[in-house]
């Protein structure tokens, strides 16, 4: 039996998620905490490449055929709730797992800052407005990963449509 659009979206999404989570996890106790570009740069390739898969995956569920619109629909409800798994143990990982992780986040920023000679009222102007926005940094996250993700289903989606890419 065949999974259902829904079905088969939220189950990819969550396949995504979990390996988001062990990509923070894995940044978290490396003591980057959200710094390290290469690991920003790995996390967005687990994105594109999850995209990919699932998107290649319910295609072949359907047989091989699908349209472009239905092919992005499917790539958003995944990027929903991966975005939504990811930003709920972020949550849990500052605020009850590690709460001094801002913290520890500013302190890297900071001695980044230092280290490039800026001025100190720079550094001053640009820490207090990250501590200003470092509540709004959650939500903020989570609506840029919708964006990105909407991006690369988009652009994803019209390659795997029209079966440039086979499983």
């Amino acid at each position: 039996m065949k999974n259902s659009f829904w079905q088969s979206a939220v189950t990819y999404g969550f396949i995504i998620g979990l390996g988001l989570i062990i990509f923070v996890l894995i940044d978290w106790r490396l003591g980057f905490y959200g710094q390290n570009v290469a690991f920003l740069l790995l996390s967005y390739l687990l994105i594109i490449g999850g995209l990919i898969w699932s998107a290649l995956a319910y295609r072949k569920q359907l047989g091989g055929i699908i349209s472009y619109g239905m092919l992005i629909g499917f790539n958003l409800v995944t990027v929903v709730v991966y975005t939504l798994v990811s930003t709920l143990f972020t949550w849990l990982l500052t605020q009850v797992i590690d709460p001094l992780y801002m913290e520890k986040t500013l302190v890297i920023l900071e001695d980044s800052l230092v280290a490039k000679k800026l001025p100190d009222n720079h550094i001053n102007m640009i820490m207090e407005a990250t501590k200003k926005m470092a509540g709004l940094s959650m939500a903020g996250s989570f609506f840029f990963s919708i964006i990105v993700g909407g991006g690369i289903s988009l652009i994803t989606s019209a390659f795997i449509s029209r079966g440039d890419f086979e499983v």
